[in-house]
């Protein structure tokens, strides 16, 4: 067997390049590498098989490509975690880096500004526009008032802190969206995702999610989900929680499509009213103004009459005072005047002949 196959059995079980999960590792091993390095040792004067300087060599060989092996890159939108002898050492950042190889040790590159997607109660390429497969097991749930509809979801995330989400949580994965074992993207935030969405479902009515309430519902999952994910300490950071399709089951479907029509014809009618209320209600209010201000000139003049017919009569009650006789006289007389208005009237007196009335507007009744 040749040198070179001696060291290709040793180094390979020792050479280790730290796994991505987000790019493909097309990166060649090192059979490959001796290979294409074709690498041949000189034949050195009085050294036979089995000389001790010739051993040197080949471990001071093996020694310089297994510290080679721990070089590594990373990317600009990842992040190193670097283990030794299985504990953890640190996290690094994007660079040209160096750590021990294996078995020594280990690194892990994840990718943290990549957006990760989590579908919810479906799976399929585009539930907007039916392109998907209803999961029942996770859409199927109850509502505060004890109704079942079907909810659809996305949930958006990132990575935030690798060490966390390498370590902390223990996940069997999912192997249809391909995560692997122990990452807590798999099962677990599934299962975040699907006891928050339960817990705000139930607590409302049917009418609010279906119709008026979906943006106060995502909101408020949102707020569950990374309240649960920090108490797990997953390092994952939930981004966005996004209802899809928000149904009743097929089987009421019917029956609920009238109650939004017949919700619709309410709002109609509801607009109409208001918008004639809008038109009647400032013309109702300007005949109002008008009535009020006509009664308050109604008033005025009552009270402006009222107060000269005061003023008069206490002029005339001085002028009694200073003549009671003629002062008496004078207002039978004027009395008499309003009574018969077109009578000639004359004054008889015993001592002297008959005169006539005078009048107030100047004019003298005459006998005959």
């Amino acid at each position: 067997m040749s040198v070179k196959s001696n060291l290709s059995k040793l180094i390979n079980g020792f050479v280790y390049r730290p796994p991505s999960r987000d790019k493909d590792d097309n990166e060649p091993s090192l059979q490959d590498l001796l290979s294409r390095l074709n690498i041949k040792f000189p034949k050195i004067p009085g050294l036979g098989k089995g000389s001790p300087f010739l051993g040197f060599i080949i471990m001071a060989i093996i020694a310089v490509l297994w510290v080679a092996s721990g070089i590594y890159t990373v990317s600009p939108d990842e992040k190193a975690v670097l283990r030794t002898f299985g504990g953890y050492v640190a996290t690094v950042d994007p660079g040209l880096r160096w750590h021990w190889p294996g078995p020594v040790g280990n690194t892990d590159i994840v990718a943290v500004t990549k957006t990760r997607r989590l579908e919810l109660g479906f799976r399929g390429s585009d539930v907007r526009q039916g392109v998907f497969q209803t999961v029942p097991a996770e859409a199927n749930m109850i509502t505060g008032d004890e109704n079942i509809v079907q909810a659809q979801a996305v949930i958006q995330y990132r990575i935030s802190d690798p060490k966390a989400y390498l370590f902390e949580v223990g996940d069997p994965g999912e192997i249809d969206r391909e995560i692997n074992e122990g990452q807590p993207d798999g099962k677990t935030l599934r299962d975040i995702a699907e006891t928050s969405l339960r817990q705000v479902v139930g607590t409302r009515n049917i009418d609010d999610i279906l119709t008026t309430e979906k943006e106060a519902v995502q909101q408020e999952v949102l707020t569950i989900m990374r309240s649960l994910n920090a108490t797990y300490s997953t390092g994952i950071d939930v981004q966005q929680f996004l209802l899809q399709n928000v149904n009743p089951p097929s089987e009421v479907q019917d029956a609920f499509e009238d109650v939004v029509r017949a919700r619709e014809d309410r709002d109609r009618i509801v607009n109409l009213a208001e918008a004639y209320q809008a038109d009647r209600l400032p013309r109702a209010q300007g005949d109002a103004a008008k009535i009020v201000e006509a009664a308050e000139a109604f008033k005025e003049g009552r009270l402006q009459i009222a107060a000269g017919e005061a003023a008069g009569f206490e002029e005339l009650l001085k002028a009694y005072d200073q003549s009671k006789v003629v002062t008496r006289t004078r207002l039978y007389l004027d009395a008499l005047n309003i009574i018969l208005p077109k009578v000639k009237k004359f004054v008889i007196s015993d001592s002297s002949s008959p005169l006539p009335l005078l009048q107030l507007t100047g004019e003298s009744e005459v006998g005959p």
